[in-house]
């Protein structure tokens, strides 16, 4: 890479249905400096146009949201972009749970 200072940003998309959330993600995130929220969406459906249109690194996503879940989404933002890391956001504590979203896909 070149000698960018942008290099060193990491570029976060949040994705949550409860604008509360994803404010207050917003806010805990923009403490770090090298750290940058550049998308929101609120359904998996907008966090496939999400990946679709915007350069990310991380994605940070809620399982449990109405129309299309982030289970569904998981999937499909992958084949999209497929070295964006995928971290789940979820309030279900099982560990089978959890494994069974790396595999589909999910970073963590």
């Amino acid at each position: 890479k070149g000698m960018h200072m942008n290099d060193s940003i990491v570029k976060i998309g949040l994705v949550d249905d409860h604008p509360i959330l994803r404010a207050g993600l917003r806010q805990f995130l923009s403490e770090y400096v090298d750290l940058r929220v550049v998308g929101e969406a609120a359904s998996g459906r907008e966090a496939i146009d999400l990946v679709r249109t915007t350069p990310l690194d991380v994605l940070v996503m809620d399982l449990s949201m109405p129309g299309q879940s982030g289970i569904d989404a998981l999937a499909m933002i992958r084949a999209k972009a497929p070295d964006v890391g995928i971290l789940i956001l979820s309030g279900y504590p099982e560990e089978h749970y959890a494994m069974n979203l790396i595999r589909q896909g999910a970073s963590g």
